[in-house]
């Protein structure tokens, strides 16, 4: 997918207050600044942004341990949502991580992130009840990758 002005690189420091800007609009909560702060030097996490012409449209993070990456929050600003940024910083991420499975948390209530992942090939493995800080259940999602 050819995306001109389009750059996927690592989180910096002068990214936070987007990132948590765009986890309070659109998934309701944050994993907060000291987090991506302190562990943006983590080898075993990986953060990457997406930016267009200087706006940061998105990231997303992972941990990522013998071959298995656990995505811990991925958010792409509404505005920019199913054009394709989400995909590309997706696809970017699995294969800079050089993953064989992946795994993640999806909002029982996440039409959009839910349509996402069964599209990319993920399969609902189990439920966590009341996962969220308000009470919402989360569907544990895995992907096979290799």
């Amino acid at each position: 997918m050819n995306m001109p002005d389009v750059i996927i690189r690592p989180i910096t420091v002068s990214d936070v207050s987007r990132i948590i800007e765009l986890e309070m609009n659109y998934l309701g909560e944050t994993i907060g600044s000291d987090m991506l702060i302190s562990e943006s030097t983590n080898p075993t996490i990986k953060f990457l942004a997406i930016e267009k012409n200087n706006l940061l449209l998105g990231y997303i993070g992972c941990y990522h341990i013998l071959g298995e990456c656990e995505i811990l929050n991925f958010v792409i600003d509404g505005a920019f949502q199913r054009k394709g940024y989400g995909q590309l910083l997706f696809d970017e991420l699995i294969k800079q991580v050089d993953a064989t499975r992946v795994i993640l948390d999806v909002r029982v209530n996440n039409e959009k992130g839910m349509q996402f992942y069964l599209k990319n090939g993920f399969r609902k493995i189990s439920v966590r009840k009341n996962y969220y800080l308000d009470g919402t259940d989360a569907i544990v999602m895995e992907k096979q990758v290799k």
